[in-house]
């Protein structure tokens, strides 16, 4: 009996600290962005103006079909490969094709201070800060610092409260910003020309819905004011999004998104084609090159489709059960029965010494 009861006592003390163990040591290390990561999120959009770079063309009020594919590449010391490919589809018709790869912190989801050297040499891969590819974790009621490829710079990712959506209770974030310049990496990126010759900037010009008067001048008008030829471009990006995450494992849920790039010249350049339009022989309004400058080359408006909602839905309920499964009911499971153990086995021995006795 005196063994029974020291076995049962031994036996519960290591139930009970296996369950403390697996709660509060294993479990927080499995919350982390897992190492086989290897999905696919897709987006319905409308995209209302976009300047096909490769033809110098544009198309317009197209639905497209926006596909996001995410996986996980490699893992080392806490920190993560992640390969985003992205494609813009019009039916059958790929619009836009971009790699990006991103070494990221597994828990906090932002990118990465350090990591293997040869990362740095893939498609796609460039420094980067803050949350680059989706929310942590146990994502907080918080403001959170996002990352921008086309500004190449971070921006404000705004909590702006727990809300319901799509059937489920989550954590609503914005973040928008008004036009800024892209970084000419982005643009090479992007496939967007850095400059194009007067005679191109005439032919689009004249595909706009602008003067006729003013469409046929400007190639004059461009050469008096001695533009260089071929003109540098300046493009620019402005955007707002709408994020709904779930708030126990941060996979997020629903997206919606309204962006818009636009390209125009340098401030001098204008100027300076203001003064030649000033001068004509005739009266015409400098602010008429103004107005339809500068010029959309990508307008764009999506939302993560049904299907994919449903996906990220079940991803984020999978991952809560587990989460839940070996960090609260095994672990409480364990702690309950050793203490029951330890309890009979104590029990049992004080039977045993008081019969001695």
């Amino acid at each position: 009996m005196k063994k029974l009861g020291a076995v049962l006592l031994l036996l519960g003390l290591v139930l009970v600290a296996a369950g403390v163990v697996l709660m509060f040591v294993i479990v927080p290390g499995m919350k982390q962005f897992p190492a086989d990561v290897d999905t696919t999120r897709t987006y319905d959009g409308h995209l209302g103006v976009f300047l096909d770079a490769q033809n110098m063309a544009f198309l317009s009020d197209l639905d497209v079909q926006l596909s996001r594919h995410i996986k996980t590449e490699e893992t080392t010391d806490g920190v993560a490969l992640v390969l985003e490919e992205q494609q813009l589809a019009a039916g059958d018709t790929v619009l836009t094709q971009l790699v990006k790869r991103y070494a990221i912190d597994r828990k906090t989801m932002e990118f990465a201070s350090e990591y293997p050297t040869e990362w740095a040499d893939k498609e796609g891969f460039w420094e980067r800060e803050g949350l680059v590819i989706g929310w942590p974790i146990d994502p907080e009621k918080r403001d959170y610092t996002g990352w921008s490829d086309d500004y190449r710079d971070t921006v404000t990712l705004k909590f702006e409260g727990e809300v319901e959506h799509a059937g489920r209770t989550v954590y609503y974030y914005t973040a928008s910003s008004e036009a800024r310049p892209i970084a000419p990496e982005a643009v090479e990126a992007m496939g967007l020309p850095p400059a194009l010759t007067q005679e191109q900037i005439g032919a689009l010009v004249e595909g706009l819905d602008i003067n006729p008067m003013i469409a046929r001048a400007l190639p004059l008008l461009m050469q008096q004011a001695e533009w260089p030829d071929p003109v540098p471009l300046v493009y620019t990006y402005e955007y707002q999004a709408e994020y709904w995450v779930d708030p126990v494992t941060g996979v997020l849920i629903d997206t919606h998104k309204i962006e818009a790039r636009k390209v125009g010249f340098e401030q001098a350049l204008m100027e300076s084609l203001a003064e030649k339009i000033a001068a004509l022989p005739f009266d015409v309004d400098p602010e008429m090159v103004s107005a339809f400058l500068p010029v959309p080359v990508f307008q764009l408006e999506y939302n993560q489709s049904e299907q994919s909602v449903q996906d990220a839905a079940k991803d984020a309920d999978d991952a809560a059960n587990q989460i839940d499964l070996f960090g609260t009911k095994i672990p409480v499971g364990l702690i309950v029965v050793g203490l029951l153990l330890t309890a009979l086995g104590a029990l049992k021995a004080l039977k045993k010494g008081e019969a001695a006795a």
